[in-house]
C-alpha cells in the first residue's frame, strides 16, 4: 500500500471478527488493512491471502497484514475509520496503540461485545467513538489466514451491524460506517447505542458460556431442548439486571422482555405462552446456522487461551451481586468457566446440570 489512501479501513486485531469484516469489505473492493499480534497469520494472508469459509462458499481475498510491530505505520494513512475488534482485555492497550499512531481525525469504532465504549474514550476522547454491534456473525479462525463464518449472510431481516454514536444523534459519520458495513452484511444505524449494547450482551451470555462448557457448537445450543431452557434462564437474569442498571431492553430475540421473566420461573406460576414462545425464538436462531459453528467462549478454551468471562457472565454476576439482584445461573456458568481456564475440569455436557442445579 503506498502513498496515503484516504478510503482505506483499519482493523486492529485480526482474529475472527476482523478477519471477516475486514475480510469482506476487501472482497467488495475496499483497501483494508489487519493489524494482528498472531505472526503466522499475518504471514499467512501476506503469502497466500485471507480465505474467508462460509455457507455460500469460499473465497481468497489479499487484505494488507501487519504486524503489531508495525502499528507505527498507521500514521501514513488517512483511513475513513479504525475497527478495534481485540479481545476485551485487550482494550485498553490497543486503544492506546491507536492513539498514539492514528491520525487524530480518524473514527475509531468498537466492533466488540460487552461495553467497551468508556475503556477506548479514556485512550482517543469521547469525540472519536461510535460503537458498533456486530450480532449474528459466529465467526471463527480455522487456522492462519482462514477465517469461517457459520451463518448464512442476509439470514436475518434485522441489521447484522449496528453503528451508533455514543450521544444518540444520527450522524454523517455514522451513516458512512454503516453504509460500508453494508458490503459485509445488513448493517444500519442506531440512535440508541446502549440499549442494544445491553441487547447483545444479553444474547451473548446466553450462549457463548454453554457452548464453551459442553463443547456444544451454537447451533446445538440453540436446537436442544435442555440448553434452550438454561439459556432463557440466563437471559431473564441479564435482562433483570438491565433493567436495574436502566438499560430497558424492550425485546430479545423478537420476545417481550417481560415473557422471559414469565418463561424462566419454575414456580408454576410463570405464563406457558411465554416459555414457548422463549424457545420457539431460541430454535429459529439455529435455523440460519450450519454445523460446526463455535462461540468464541469455546474457540479460547480449546485454545488455552483466556476468554472474555469477566466481561460477559462474570460482569452480568458481579453487577447483580452489587446491586442485590439474583444471577445464581451467570455465576454458575462464570465459576465454571474459570475453573475450566484453571484446568480443574474438562469441556462436557456434565456442565449443564451443574448450572441447572444453581439455587434461584
Amino acid at each position: 500500500m503506498s502513498g496515503r489512501p484516504r478510503d482505506c479501513v483499519v482493523f486492529l486485531g485480526g482474529g475472527a471478527v476482523g478477519s471477516y469484516t475486514g475480510g469482506m469489505l476487501a472482497a467488495a473492493g475496499a483497501e483494508v488493512v489487519l493489524v494482528d499480534g498472531w505472526p503466522e497469520h499475518v504471514e499467512a494472508i501476506r503469502a497466500r491471502g485471507l480465505t474467508i469459509a462460509a455457507p455460500e462458499g469460499e473465497q481468497r481475498v489479499q487484505p494488507a497484514a501487519w504486524h503489531l510491530g508495525e502499528a507505527c505505520r498507521l500514521r501514513e494513512l488517512a483511513p475513513v475509520a479504525a475497527f478495534l475488534t481485540v479481545k476485551l482485555y485487550d482494550t485498553a492497550w490497543a486503544a492506546a496503540l491507536l492513539a498514539q499512531w492514528l491520525p487524530a481525525d480518524v473514527p475509531v469504532v468498537t466492533l466488540q461485545n460487552a461495553l467497551a465504549e468508556e475503556v477506548v474514550a479514556q485512550a482517543v476522547g469521547w469525540g472519536r467513538v461510535l460503537g458498533c454491534i456486530g450480532g449474528g456473525l459466529d465467526v471463527s479462525l480455522r487456522g492462519a489466514g482462514v477465517v469461517q463464518r457459520s451463518r448464512r449472510r442476509h439470514a436475518s431481516a434485522s441489521p447484522v451491524f449496528k453503528v451508533g454514536e455514543v450521544h444518540g444523534r444520527r450522524t454523517p459519520r455514522a451513516e458512512r460506517i454503516a453504509a460500508l458495513l453494508d458490503a459485509v452484511d445488513r448493517a444500519a444505524v442506531t440512535t440508541d447505542l446502549w440499549t442494544q449494547r445491553w441487547e447483545k450482551l444479553c444474547a451473548n451470555t446466553m450462549s457463548t458460556g454453554l457452548s464453551g462448557l459442553t463443547g456444544l457448537s451454537l447451533r446445538e445450543v440453540y436446537s436442544r431442548e435442555d440448553t434452550r431452557r438454561l439459556a432463557v434462564r440466563l437471559g431473564a437474569e441479564a435482562l433483570a439486571l438491565g433493567a436495574a442498571l436502566g438499560f430497558e431492553v424492550p425485546a430479545l430475540f423478537g420476545v417481550q422482555a417481560s415473557a422471559w421473566s414469565e418463561a424462566a420461573r419454575e414456580d408454576g406460576r410463570g405464563a406457558p405462552a411465554a416459555l414457548d414462545a422463549a424457545m420457539a425464538a431460541l430454535a429459529a436462531q439455529a435455523a440460519s446456522m450450519v454445523e460446526g459453528g463455535m462461540s468464541g467462549t469455546l474457540q479460547d478454551l480449546l485454545k488455552k487461551r483466556p476468554t472474555e468471562v469477566d466481561y460477559l457472565n462474570g460482569y452480568v454476576d458481579r453487577e447483580a451481586r452489587r446491586l442485590g439482584i439474583p444471577a445464581p445461573a451467570h455465576r454458575a456458568v462464570a465459576e465454571l468457566i474459570r475453573a475450566t481456564e484453571r484446568g480443574e475440569r474438562a469441556i462436557g455436557p456434565d456442565a449443564l446440570a451443574l448450572i441447572a442445579a444453581s439455587p434461584r
